[in-house]
């Protein structure tokens, strides 16, 4: 059994260290801002922090520090990062290091917040398109992933279109989809796209996504990523999703 969790408070936004690890976990989380989207190139760390609950009890995001200078609360998305509106459209995001190299095989991310349903066919251009960008061993670029390259694997998969603890839509993200089953992983950049699989322009700034958790992936002494359960306590709740349901990828609507 897979335990993943977050035993944090009611407080919503709650501010995380820089970066933060969570407890239990073999990963770090840190926080980026001025990504540039899709490459996911050029984002610094300085000025930004992780924090959690602030979408949704459990959801990590980012606070980045906007073009006046202000902190902000948000989550992975698109925003503009200068004073002139639609001139310089950047991206935050979330960059998940493990303490040593993992296996892609059964190794995704659970993110939440998209907006989509059992029906949904291709992220909505109003909501948030999400990117990711793949490490190997020693942070070589594995690859940089589109919302379409994404939807064009069959690399996410719905978990619930409107979870009863998270209130919102969870989704399985696969990395073994976009990079083999057998690849040595570091980590990951998540991000944001600025058109969806169907080419549409991204809304700025986005009404962003959150990871919640990494899940399987044969490393530090976690058993086969088939066996039971994902659960995450967060805060008041815990969320059970079953590891071994059916899953519905984004395409299965077509």
């Amino acid at each position: 059994m897979l335990l993943a969790m977050t035993t944090l408070s009611v407080a919503t936004p709650i501010e995380l260290s820089q970066p933060y690890t969570p407890t239990g976990e073999n990963y770090s989380i840190t926080a980026l801002q001025n990504l540039t989207p899709l490459t996911l190139d050029y984002g610094i760390s300085t000025g930004a922090n992780p924090n959690v609950n602030l979408g949704f009890q459990g959801g990590f995001g980012v606070r980045y520090t906007n073009a006046y200078g202000a902190l902000t609360d948000f989550g992975i998305g698109l925003y503009d990062s200068c004073c002139a509106p639609g001139i310089q459209v950047a991206s935050t995001g979330l960059n998940i290091t493990f303490d040593h190299l993992v296996y892609s095989h059964g190794l995704s991310a659970t993110l939440g917040n998209f907006g989509l349903n059992e029906f949904s066919t291709d992220a909505a251009p109003d909501r948030v398109a999400p990117t990711i960008s793949i490490y190997g061993d020693g942070g070589s670029l594995l690859g940089n992933f589109s919302t379409a390259d994404i939807l064009a694997d069959h690399a996410i998969q719905l978990l619930s279109s409107h979870d009863p603890i998270a209130q919102t839509d969870l989704w399985k993200l696969n990395l073994d989809a976009l990079v083999g089953g057998n690849t040595m992983i570091s980590g990951f950049t998540l991000g944001a796209d600025t058109h969806n699989g169907s080419g549409s322009l991204m809304a700025v700034p986005s009404n962003p996504y959150y990871f919640v958790s990494v899940n399987g992936g044969d490393c530090a002494m976690i058993p086969e990523p088939g066996s039971a359960f994902l659960i995450l306590t967060a805060g008041l709740g815990t969320l059970i999703i079953t590891r071994r349901r059916n899953c519905r990828d984004l395409f299965s609507a077509r």
